[in-house]
């Protein structure tokens, strides 16, 4: 009678242990979107504080996209203002923008909207 009791008494053990570790795996998975964010805004801030909006304009893509370069290489991440117009990757593969900020910068003299981006 004993035997029996235990058995169903470990059973029953195991059944919510198994539950509890199961619950406690699924707890792992962290949202970063908050990372992204902060991410995006250190990076335009950088290129912000090193004068590369200064003087913005097409003429200037190529040393823009030096520095998102420099900022890729450091991340692992692609950067992209206004679409594909300025960015660091272009290649021909598909990108997955992860985040997305909404920027004012001075262009050939006047305030326009960009969108900088982050992703893969």
């Amino acid at each position: 009678m004993q035997s029996i009791e235990a058995m169903v008494s470990f059973l029953f053990f195991v059944t919510i242990a198994s539950g509890i570790l199961l619950q406690l795996e699924n707890q792992r998975d962290i949202d970063d979107s908050v990372y992204r964010v902060q991410l995006a805004e250190d990076a335009w801030r950088v290129l912000y504080l090193r004068g590369d909006f200064r003087d913005f304009s097409d003429a200037k893509r190529a040393a823009l996209e030096q520095e998102l370069a420099a900022i890729g290489d450091e991340t692992g991440l692609c950067f992209f203002m206004d679409g594909v117009r300025f960015t660091n990757c272009r290649d021909s593969e598909p990108h997955a923008t992860a985040v997305s900020l909404r920027k004012t910068v001075f262009y050939d003299g006047k305030p326009q909207n960009f969108t900088f981006s982050i992703g893969r």
